[in-house]
């Protein structure tokens, strides 16, 4: 089950994860660091050939704690002593403001090695914290960054495992999914979901039904009362959705995708800004890494499942509601009928969708042929839920980074294929992006 997550990561991440849990799982395993976590997209062992220069080491910055309430976009940076955690100031239409500015170096000279990646940057409710994971030295670690005393820190210290989501509150909450203890006696491990605090740099063991190496994906609700996730026996054996209280109490299980469908591994999970609906993906059931997914939606007990479309399938770009509840938006696969892409993340080539969720009308608002680059990803909506702004680049190298473009489009459908339009200055170097 443990390589069902390897859909929503990087190649090279899985490999070291499997190295480090130390176990052959079978499947493909589905990161929900997804998740949210990416606010990102995943991309360590991409081919860049667009930078070509070398990458140098930029002053030290000389930021002071700003108020939570600063929006800020976050990057990780390749530098010649490895990667920096980086942040530009952002408009109220989310495209950065300026060049990004150096905050901290990460420890254990993370990003100086080639098999160093980060697999997502997650910023928290109200802007407290960003969780930032990536893996190293054959195992997944996490980064906490508190954004007012510009602290960076390891968080669990002696585990490795993966960041799924904070919870809506603004209090520093949120699920972790632990893998193995570093260094540690495994006689008595055997955890479930963790409940974290980026505050207290404290963890719960919340009890689910299956081991942790079975959880799929987990998410809050929106009040915060209860955790919904899903859980998978390995290949071939589909996924189940369960609700659990914050206290690990009133165990629900909503429902099981079956076994013999293709699509039937359950993750991505999002919360409508309504808190009415929940969007996901189901992947394929399959070891080939890259299969498009189906979007579905569904009411917080699991019922009223409903279709919406194909989305790209693996590489862990978020699903996006607009904020008035009446729109997804998310990243589909142009090169269908390349089976590369099938397999090598440096193949793919992505376009932004939208989707009506009333009527299930799809259309697309940006393609590698408005941009003139393969990947075009991470959309967010402005208030009013009319324009998205959007990350567009060649695949990414953790060795020089990569160049990353900021766009804009209006998100209304049209007769006429909607005019993309170039908002940022390029921003070099880049390994990751939130």
């Amino acid at each position: 089950m443990r390589e069902r997550r390897e859909r929503l990561l990087n190649s090279r991440a899985a490999r070291v994860r499997r190295a480090c849990a130390g176990t052959a799982l079978a499947g493909v395993i589905i990161c929900a660091a997804l998740l949210s976590h990416f606010l990102l997209f995943q991309s360590g062992v991409m081919a860049h050939i667009v930078a070509t220069s070398t990458p140098t080491s930029a002053p030290t910055s000389t930021l002071t704690p700003t108020p939570s309430s600063s929006p800020f976009l976050y990057f990780v940076l390749k530098q010649n002593n490895g990667f920096v955690l980086a942040r530009a100031h952002a408009d109220t239409n989310n495209q950065p403001t300026g060049t990004p500015q150096t905050l901290a170096l990460f420890d254990d000279a993370f990003g100086q090695s080639p098999a160093d990646t980060v697999i997502s940057l997650q910023i928290s409710p109200g802007g407290r914290f960003l969780a930032i994971d990536g893996s190293h030295s054959d195992c997944e670690l996490l980064w906490i960054f508190n954004t007012q005393n510009l602290k960076l820190s390891r968080e669990p210290a002696n585990v490795s495992g993966t960041f799924l989501h904070w919870l809506p509150d603004a209090n520093g909450l949120f699920l972790y999914r632990p893998i193995l203890p570093l260094g540690l006696d495994t006689t008595d491990w055997k955890p479930g979901l963790w409940l974290g605090n980026a505050e207290t740099d404290t963890f719960t063991n919340i009890a689910i039904p299956v081991p942790s190496t079975s959880l799929v994906d987990a998410i809050g609700s929106p009040d915060d009362s209860q955790i919904l996730f899903s859980t998978s026996g390995g290949l071939g054996l589909g996924s189940d959705i369960w609700t659990v209280d914050l206290d690990g109490l009133n165990l629900d299980h909503l429902l099981s995708l079956a076994d013999n469908a293709a699509q039937s591994v359950a993750g991505m999970f999002t919360w409508s800004p309504d808190g009415q609906s929940i969007a996901y993906e189901r992947l394929d059931d399959s070891p080939t890494p890259f299969l498009p997914a189906g979007l579905w939606i569904m009411d917080r007990k699991g019922g009223h499942q409903r279709f919406l479309a194909q989305a790209d399938g693996g590489h862990g770009f978020l699903l996006r509601w607009s904020p008035d509840s009446q729109k997804i938006a998310f990243v589909t696969r142009t090169n269908l009928r390349a089976s590369l892409a099938d397999q090598s993340i440096q193949a793919l080539q992505s376009a932004v969708d939208v989707v009506n969720v009333a009527s299930g009308r799809v259309w697309s608002v940006a393609s590698p042929l408005e941009t003139g680059v393969q990947i075009n990803a991470n959309p967010t909506w402005n208030a009013s839920s009319t324009q998205i702004t959007f990350a567009a680049f060649n695949p990414l190298n953790p060795d020089i980074g990569g160049n990353v473009r900021y766009w804009s489009v209006q998100a209304n459908q049209t007769s006429l294929h909607p005019s993309a339009v170039q908002v940022s200055p390029t921003i070099a170097h880049v390994v990751a992006l939130g």
